[in-house]
């Protein structure tokens, strides 16, 4: 009987995951990212916050407050991807989750029309991405401000896997005590994961050293924007497409393939746990006749 209870939980977890699968896809409704319009807080459930503060470092003030609409600001962080390595094969995925991107969209857009010059916005979120056979809460972290007619983004944490307790210790993380924190201007965070940089965006250079930084992006938003919608309009018309918009196709395609591979391999494993359970509930039948 511990067999088959073993089994059927089993059974339940994968189609618990598999229906989570289908549907990481879809946003959340708006409603459910609630702004708040007054204070520093912009935004706060759990751990996930938008907050306004004062610029870490002191130096040229930023080009705060800043309008830009929630629309055009999802436009830009959609177009940010990270190079992912899957069973040792390297893929584009995207940075942000859509709840992700349904959070920061709006807060962040609430948050630099509401900092002043000497202020930046933070953030952290926590996603749920796919992976080879699981789908894996990965958390980013950062600190955002305009300044010289760009967008910056210093990243703490790149698509960090987030976990609840320590993995050698098994003990819970006190996030008083282990925060998850933005970047810095101070110094390079040297996250694990690269950002794969596409038109209208690169890497911040140190002034001091003459070298990039790989946890800082600069940002145009009018190239960015007007990228994607030189993409999406050559896509309705069926025109012949730039090597930017067959990559960006790649992207979505990849993205396609990498569910159907991970909904494919699902089904393998519920196939097995079936086969396992008919085999056991025979056992079982035997042994109750006897």
């Amino acid at each position: 009987m511990r067999g088959i209870l073993k089994y059927s939980t089993t059974i339940a977890t994968v189609m618990m995951l598999s229906l989570g699968l289908a549907g990481c896809g879809s946003s959340p409704k708006k409603d459910e990212v609630e702004i708040s319009l007054e204070g520093k807080t912009v935004f706060e459930a759990g751990l996930q916050n938008v907050q306004i503060q004062e610029r870490d470092v002191a130096g040229v003030a930023n080009d705060h407050p800043l309008a830009i609409s929630s629309e055009n600001l999802r436009t830009v962080l959609e177009s940010m991807y990270i190079t992912d390595t899957v069973l040792f094969q390297e893929r584009q995925t995207p940075l942000f989750s859509p709840g992700e991107l349904q959070i920061l969209s709006t807060s962040l857009s609430s948050g630099l029309a509401r900092a002043e010059s000497s202020q930046d916005v933070t953030f952290v979120t926590i996603g749920t991405h796919r992976s080879a056979l699981a789908a894996e809460r990965e958390t980013n972290t950062g600190r955002v401000f305009y300044s010289g007619g760009r967008l910056n983004i210093i990243f703490g944490k790149v698509r960090e896997v987030y976990r609840d307790k320590d993995p050698i210790t098994n003990q819970p993380i006190d996030r008083r005590t282990n925060p998850l924190l933005p970047g810095t201007r101070r110094s390079d965070s040297e996250p694990d994961r690269t950002i794969v940089l596409d038109n209208g965006q690169s890497y911040y250079v140190d002034p001091k050293t003459g070298e990039e930084r790989s946890d800082w992006i600069v940002i145009d938003i009018p190239t960015v924007l007007a990228t994607a919608a030189e993409r999406e309009a050559e896509a309705q018309q069926g025109g012949s497409l730039t090597p930017e918009q067959k990559e960006a196709i790649a992207r979505n395609t990849q993205e396609t393939n990498n569910l159907r591979d991970d909904m494919a391999n699902i089904k393998e494993v519920l196939f097995e746990m079936s086969d396992k359970l008919d085999k056991l509930q025979k056992q079982l039948d035997e042994s109750n006749a006897e």
